[in-house]
């Protein structure tokens, strides 16, 4: 019988780890990160959140371990390429547009992090905790009216624009792809244009080697001093050192984060540290997707996937 290992198990669900074990050999436990390498010699099927990073100092030619499970749309946590070359199969939600549509719990992150942002809510909170009641102090911003210009037009993307539309925005997206969209949705030919004629800029585009650092110095140029930018998606699409300084010099509004270059490794973040002492910058730690329906939908899902590809590899 093949051996799983689920490392991350908080709130997993147990009708899932119940299914599991009539196939697999199942354990389960968090791996700290001197002890993965090993870990991976032992196991066949290694099943995994966001908290593990898989690259060459854990996986090489001892490595007995032929699927990792993550249950999420991007895997830049792991080295695919590396994967590739050793024969182990990776088993994600990528490409899983069908089932993704009712997985919405980051595009409700997205406006959530919005509204916080521009209402000032986290430092309003954190005044009245306080013992202070200051309302004029935290005047805030509202949506409707404004112009939105969605990074990234696929599933969230058009989830996204949808809500703020229903807010009585003004929506338009940028995507280097040619997409279907409704007429009251505005399609712009050029990342510059959508952020030109934009108040608040919201990432959902794919993480990849072309989108690292998208937003880079001649990018931020583009801002001003009241336009917002909020990013759901990877932390690698925007420029950390570019975004700190147009923050500092007042040339962006404000951002509302939820993702981070390097996470969950942020000890030393700059963003943070920042954040700390100013209300323009909030950061969550990644918590969009962190909804326990969403956990239920996808584990469920993810585990009939792994069955299928087992059974055609095999053979169970």
């Amino acid at each position: 019988m093949l051996k799983l290992h689920i490392a991350e198990t908080q709130d997993f669900s147990l009708e899932v780890i119940d299914l599991l074990k009539e196939h697999f050999e199942v354990t389960t436990g968090s791996v700290k990160r001197e002890k993965l390498k090993e870990k991976l010699q032992e196991i066949d099927i290694f099943w995994f959140r966001l908290a593990y990073q898989i690259d060459d100092d854990v996986i090489d030619e001892s490595t007995r371990c032929k699927y990792l499970v993550t249950p999420v749309t991007g895997i830049d946590h792991l080295d695919e390429g590396l994967c590739n070359r050793k024969g182990i199969n990776i088993i994600c939600l990528r490409g899983e547009k069908e089932f993704l549509k009712e997985v919405r719990a980051t595009a409700e992150h997205t406006m959530l992090l919005a509204m916080m942002l521009m209402r000032n809510a986290v430092p309003a909170v954190t005044d009245v905790h306080q013992k202070k009641w200051r309302r004029d102090l935290f005047r805030g911003v509202e949506l409707f009216q404004k112009r939105v210009g969605i990074i990234g037009y696929g599933r969230l993307g058009e989830i996204v624009a949808e809500y703020f539309y229903t807010f009585g925005c003004e929506v338009g997206f940028y995507d280097a792809e040619p997409k279907n969209h409704p007429n009251y949705i505005k399609r712009f030919d050029s990342l510059e244009k959508c952020i030109k004629e934009s108040d608040i800029i919201s990432i959902h585009a794919t993480y990849n080697e072309s989108t690292h650092h998208l937003f880079d110095k001649a990018i931020f140029q583009k801002f001003n001093r009241k336009k917002w930018l909020i990013n759901t998606s990877r932390g690698g699409i925007v420029d950390d050192k570019e975004l700190l300084k147009s923050l500092q010099e007042g040339k962006i509004a404000g951002a509302a984060l939820d993702v981070l270059y390097g996470e969950p490794n942020i000890a030393n973040n700059a963003l943070i540290n920042y954040s700390n002492n100013h209300r323009n910058l909030i950061i969550t730690p990644h918590i969009g997707g962190c909804t326990f329906e969403s956990f239920e939908k996808t584990e469920k899902f993810i585990a009939q996937k792994l069955l299928r590809a087992i059974s055609i590899e095999e053979k169970i």
